[in-house]
């Protein structure tokens, strides 16, 4: 058994599939294709050769008689596309991930997303809350620990607070399901920033190593959106198995069909363009520019023009000239 271990959202289920139909030549259904476009309808009429799961999350429980591995890496790149297609796909949640200030709450509330949750409501609402709380607290009043803690105080205390300070907390949780826009992209916006740190390249540094008594054979996620390095690709797994590609027209036709599914495979490329132009100084309105999109832009102006971004600004830009003249006076 040959595992490949990967991320929720990053195409472990289509590559399985296409592994165990082109490489082990294992009889299957013709698609792998949900309704929703996930490879989740995969039917296989005899035993797989190739199993994908998320196996650094689990233990690494590696299937009976596993001794390679195909892993499924990513890089800073990729983290725009990954995380909308994760949104979508993994879990088969499929959330738009220009809504999702709507309902925040039990939308990360799940086993894939809890982290996601902890660290939002830990960084904006938790912990921004009490530096405020404590910048303006007076010696007699109590110490707090987290926005609940506020809500008991005396209400002269409180009064206070909101009315002499402009303090006032907010809350993430199930009686308050939304999580303001301005803030998602902040969130969104510091793993671009800093890719190191984002969720996705943490995860994979700590998490995806792998004894030395496997075998590992890396597939570069980006492959999966140009038809010749995904062929690349497969040429590797099949050097790495001894297992020659099966049927390679029929590969190249699944293939078309697994990127016509893909709404986000020009995600960072439209988004770059955008970029490009606004710094090029040309004249452009945004237009179905999605939160993640947003985000990804304003960590990439931060870092050239050298001013944060705005924080507190529900709606984004609407054109090249409101980026220049917020980032430079420009006009």
């Amino acid at each position: 058994m040959i595992a490949i271990d990967f991320q929720g959202g990053s195409h472990g289920n289509f590559l399985e599939f296409v592994c165990n139909r082109f490489l082990a030549k294992i009889k299957c259904g013709d698609s792998p294709f949900s309704p929703n476009g996930a490879s989740h309808s995969k039917m296989y009429m005899e035993p797989r050769v190739f199993c994908a799961g998320h196996f650094f999350q689990q233990d690494k429980q590696w299937p009976t008689g596993c001794d390679k591995i195909v892993s499924i890496r990513i890089d800073s790149d990729d983290l725009l596309p990954l995380s909308a297609i994760s949104l979508l796909r993994a879990g088969d949640y499929g959330y738009d991930n220009d809504q999702i200030e709507v309902d925040t709450y039990h939308k990360f509330n799940n086993k894939d997303y809890r982290c996601t949750l902890d660290t939002l409501v830990d960084s904006f609402f938790t912990n921004r809350f009490k530096e405020a709380y404590y910048a303006c607290k007076d010696p007699s009043w109590p110490d707090i620990a987290d926005n609940h803690d506020f809500d008991i105080l005396p209400d002269a205390i409180k009064e206070e607070c909101r009315t002499q300070h402009g303090v006032e907390p907010l809350y993430l949780d199930q009686n308050h399901p939304h999580c303001p826009r301005h803030i998602l992209r902040e969130f969104f916006k510091i793993g671009f920033l800093y890719p190191e740190g984002s969720g996705f390249l943490s995860q994979q540094k700590e998490k995806m190593i792998y004894d030395e008594k496997y075998l590992v054979q890396n597939f570069e996620f980006r492959s999966f959106y140009n038809t010749p390095h995904f062929l690349d690709q497969i040429d590797a797994i099949a050097h790495f198995t001894q297992m020659p590609v099966h049927d390679r027209e029929g590969l190249i036709i699944l293939h078309r069909e697994f990127l016509q599914r893909q709404p986000y495979k020009n995600l960072k490329i439209t988004s770059d363009d955008i970029y490009q132009q606004v710094i090029d100084g040309k004249f452009v309105v945004f237009q179905n520019v999605n939160l993640l999109q947003e985000s990804y832009l304003d960590a990439r102006f931060e870092k050239i023009y050298g001013r944060p971004a705005p924080t507190n600004n529900l709606r984004w830009f609407k054109d090249s000239v409101q980026v220049r003249q917020y980032f430079t006076g420009a006009r």
